[in-house]
């Protein structure tokens, strides 16, 4: 009996160790709570940060980390110049270098010798630069600089756009700070059919600028909308790259073809001056038996100006950093800016009585 006893209190004994060692059964069963479906209505509405994502892709950042408050000294400028093709970009780079001493912000500036992927590689840099909080481009090419402006702005980067257009979208830079050169040219073709006016002859030979800038492309296609107006037709035109060098050689291997030309549009004055060398040494008288139509109006083109060697140069105005200082440190503070600020330009003409005194009044 006590044996019997003692059997069957082991068997429970046993019985009741095994199912201790056993995963409880319902909780290997039910599914966990996170995976059960939301009510209906929360999962129809939208997150509510959805909006403020939108637009922080569509535009850029309202401001740097010091808006609105910030200043002058708060502000690092990493500046990105295309080159130092002559007398317009000097003046250009000093109006950089001296203003930003007159108003106090730090300068870092890049000068990317008329080399695109010098550009590309000094953009990178500046947005890498933890310093650099305003990124100034004088774009080489219009084309191709949508990533690296996405880059910028990802990155906090105040984008301004000096001197040259761009082809990308208005979303992705502050604002652009320059000249109409499109309207430039317009001008240049009104000049030019002033200049030719009686003549029997109206053939014109184009020096182009860099034919993939803004204001080669828009000088040119300006000048082509209104040259029609009086008969002028571009017989010759060919990329002299600013320089006074390649625009006397270009100028001499045509003058080599044929001296049936009575007006020269060049792009720039280096150019112009570089054409008026090579007209004088084919025997030409350059102002008289060519008219000769420069874009810029430096002291260079004066010079010729006053001595009747050029007829015309529009003025491209090269002291933009004050208005691009100013520019930059409204976008740091948030505020939004037109897409486009012009600078103010003139027309200047040999046959102007007061020119030498323009001349001795210019900074450039």
């Amino acid at each position: 009996m006590f044996r019997g006893k003692t059997i069957a209190f082991l068997v429970v004994a046993i019985c009741m160790i095994l199912a201790a060692c056993q995963p409880a059964a319902p909780a290997a069963t039910e599914p966990p709570a996170a995976t059960q479906p939301p009510a209906a209505p929360a999962a129809t509405e939208p997150p509510a940060a959805a909006p403020a994502d939108t637009e922080a892709v569509e535009a850029p950042a309202a401001g740097l980390s010091c808006a609105p408050n910030c200043e002058y000294s708060d502000l690092v400028v990493g500046f990105l110049q295309t080159g130092s093709e002559g007398g317009w970009r000097a003046a250009n780079t000093a109006s950089f270098k001296e203003t930003a001493e007159q108003v106090g912000l730090t300068l870092k500036f890049y000068d990317s010798q008329n080399d695109l992927a010098k550009q590309v590689a000094g953009f990178h840099q500046f947005i890498q630069d933890p310093d650099v909080n305003v990124i100034v481009l004088a774009a080489l090419e219009t084309t191709g600089w949508e990533e690296l402006l996405q880059e910028a702005m990802d990155a906090g980067k105040v984008v301004v756009i000096e001197d040259r257009r761009i082809d990308a979208p208005e979303t992705l830079y502050a604002t652009y700070i320059g000249s109409d050169f499109a309207e430039e040219g317009r001008n240049g073709a009104v000049e030019m059919c002033t200049l030719l006016e009686g003549m029997d002859g109206k053939n014109v030979w184009e020096l182009v600028g860099n034919v993939g800038s803004s204001a080669a492309k828009d000088r040119g296609q300006g000048f082509r909308e209104k040259m029609g107006d009086c008969g002028i037709e571009i017989t010759k035109s060919q990329t002299a790259n600013w320089s006074i060098t390649e625009g006397k050689q270009v100028t001499e291997a045509w003058l080599k073809e044929t001296q049936d030309v009575q007006g020269i549009f060049a792009q720039n004055d280096e150019m112009g001056l570089g054409a008026i060398e090579a007209l004088k040494e084919a025997g030409l008288v350059p102002g008289e038996d060519v008219k000769v139509l420069t874009f810029d109006a430096t002291a260079g083109a004066f010079k010729s100006m006053l001595a009747g060697e050029v007829n015309v140069s529009v003025e491209c105005n090269p002291l933009l950093a004050p208005q691009v200082y100013d520019a930059a440190l409204k976008a740091a503070n948030g505020e939004e800016l037109p897409k486009w600020v012009p600078s103010q330009e003139g027309i200047f003409r040999a046959t102007d009585p007061n020119l030498q005194e323009i001349a001795d009044g210019r900074a450039y």
